[in-house]
């Protein structure tokens, strides 16, 4: 088998310079095969090498060590987090209902000592709450949040509009697994997933098509037993740790923003001058899954995912 034309195997890349980015091919090794980089006026986050979400500065790529000791190509579309105070819990616009947040109580997946304690303080309904206006027809959102285990079994979360339309889920720490989902009214529950990192913390996510409301509320309520954010609990001291809180417009959630107000993570432009004689670009992703493109264009642009290679033959 002859060799291929390019070869990217994400490893090496220059940040923000002088001159433009790079994303390093290893073949050709005199650097004509080297990708450009953009990622305008934008921090960014990525999964580094010890499992920790870490800020990468504007026009830096991100190698992206997602369930993997190798690096991929973290490449995502702009998205924004309409979340406010996203990691602040215990700020004035997070509404609290017999709940204390103490601040900065434990280690965050970022590895800082900034995740913040939501402690319950009666057995009856107990939970914090804040939201945002949206125009006044459904949408479909992502929410993500990530959690880790304190006193108690579950975690119970809400998202709603007006009260009747709206989507409950319990979430077990035990099983580390989403145990309950109702819908109500017109809100729809598209989908669920939940990610292990290191040191016990977990990411839910939880994509939607919300009510026609011109607002949308999420709720998080710590519980030692099972039941919905408004319902009584055996324990008047149940918690547990948060952090990272993310509202997206989207079919899926992306990488963390973090915020104090609303704030916007632009795209990711990777792109290169297509080699001549190039028939086939291959993309494979950190799944194993591929992309394969035989219409050639004159600028090849790398698409959304983590990339684990891209060969041109």
């Amino acid at each position: 088998m002859s060799n291929p034309i390019l070869a990217l195997i994400p490893s090496g890349y220059k940040g923000q310079t002088a001159t433009a980015p790079k994303v390093y091919s290893v073949l050709p090794s005199d650097g004509s095969g080297d990708f450009t980089f953009d990622r305008a006026n934008g921090l960014a986050t990525r999964i580094n090498k010890d499992g920790l979400v870490e800020e990468v500065a504007n026009d830096t790529p991100r190698l992206d060590y997602t369930n993997s000791t190798c690096p991929s190509l973290l490449i995502e579309s702009e998205s924004t987090n309409l979340q406010a105070y996203s990691q602040d819990f215990n700020n004035a616009v997070w509404f609290k209902l017999r709940t204390t947040v103490t601040s900065n109580n434990t280690t965050s997946p970022s590895g800082e000592l900034n995740a913040d304690k939501i402690q319950r303080t009666s057995t009856i309904a107990s939970y914090i709450q804040d939201g945002f206006s949206k125009n006044a027809s459904q949408i479909q959102y992502t929410t993500s949040v990530f959690v880790k285990q304190g006193e108690g079994d579950y975690l119970a979360l809400r998202v709603q509009g007006n009260f009747f339309q709206r989507i409950d889920l319990r979430f077990q720490f035990s099983t580390k697994s989403f145990i309950y989902t109702n819908e109500a009214g017109i809100a729809v529950l598209n989908s669920t997933s939940v990610t292990e990192y290191s040191n016990g913390w977990i990411k839910l996510s939880y994509s939607f098509l919300s009510d026609t409301q011109s607002s949308l509320n999420n709720y998080f309520s710590a519980r030692a037993t099972s039941g919905n954010v408004d319902s009584g609990d055996t324990s008047s001291t149940a918690f547990v740790y948060l952090w990272g809180c993310q509202v997206e417009q989207s079919t899926f959630g992306s990488s963390y923003i973090p915020t104090t107000t609303i704030q916007t993570r632009f795209a990711d432009v990777c792109s290169i001058t297509t080699p001549a004689d190039v028939t086939t670009i291959t993309e494979t992703f950190a799944d194993n899954t591929t992309n394969v493109i035989t219409t050639i264009p004159t600028t090849y642009t790398v698409s959304n995912g983590l990339i684990k290679k891209i060969i041109m033959d």
